[in-house]
């Protein structure tokens, strides 16, 4: 078994030549590549049997769109080396495999020349939260905005308004106040706060234009959607601001919650959340 002076991390890739030996690939020099995903603590732990893995195929570039943990079922991870071209793994959560700890731990050999850097690791355990601690919102306000906009609902327009600005964005907050759990009425609008936050530290002014040009459109777009606020009758957005994630408090997080785009395409394929959950520790 693995014992706790194990230098396996979260995050560490199986070198091509174990991938194979344990079955996980079809063969050496494939496209694919493994990494391993079970918590570090999980990893030395007697009653942990197996070991988690992802099966994750090699792609050419980055989609800003599928990286920081922003999308629930995709994962764009860039590992980088002194030694070769930086590499970027694309991981789905349905290549989930399990290995037995014992078998794992006597053939096992980590990809040393290949490196996360500790904001990809971050958003790898991001990522792994995230498919199960989302937040959720009342049907009612979901189904609300759905609405045809055009051709497209509201939640693909959204995406089409987040998709540019995205690598300068945190996260996108929605503050529903008292209705935050409620199934309204029709005619009972949702009241609606939107908090566009950005990446203060590292985009600085450029992040800033970002977010505030984000909040604009998006109150263009509720409005062309459901009408000026006075008189909206299904949402009614009062605020769409641009906020730095440096004046982000844990009492300003526990009264909102993040919004992710579900079931949403910019293409054929189904895009899933769109902002990760910030600098939230797993």
């Amino acid at each position: 078994m693995l014992g706790r002076d194990t230098e396996w991390r979260q995050g560490d890739l199986l070198s091509d030549e174990v991938a194979y030996s344990l079955e996980l690939v079809e063969r050496l020099g494939s496209n694919r590549r493994v990494v391993l995903i079970s918590h570090d603590c999980d990893l030395p732990n007697d009653t942990e049997l197996f070991v988690e893995v992802i099966v994750g195929s090699l792609i050419p570039t980055r989609d800003p769109m599928v990286t920081h943990a922003r999308n629930p079922r995709r994962l764009h991870l860039t590992y980088v080396s002194d030694e070769r071209p930086d590499m970027t793994i694309e991981l789905r959560h349905i290549d989930r495999q399990q290995i037995n700890k014992a078998k794992f731990a006597q053939i096992t050999t980590r990809d040393i020349n290949l490196l996360l850097h500790a904001d990809e690791k971050r958003a790898l355990k991001q990522w792994l939260a995230a498919r199960y601690g989302r937040p959720t919102f009342p049907n009612a306000f979901e189904n609300r905005l759905r609405k045809i906009v055009g051709k497209k609902s509201v939640e693909h327009h959204i995406a089409k308004i987040l998709k540019p600005e995205s690598s300068y964005l945190v996260a996108l907050f929605f503050d529903l106040g008292e209705h935050r759990a409620i199934e309204l009425e029709h005619g009972a609008p949702y009241f609606l706060s939107i908090s566009v936050v950005y990446n203060a530290t590292e985009g600085g002014a450029k992040a800033r234009g970002s977010a505030e040009k984000v909040a604009r459109e998006l109150r263009t777009l509720f409005d062309s959607a459901y009408g000026a606020p006075e008189y909206a009758t299904e949402i009614e957005l009062s605020a769409s601001n641009a906020v730095a994630d440096t004046l982000i408090s844990l009492a300003d997080l526990l009264k909102v919650d993040q919004w992710r785009l579900e079931y949403i395409s910019l293409s054929e394929e189904p895009m899933g959340d769109f902002l990760p959950t910030g600098a939230t520790p797993v």
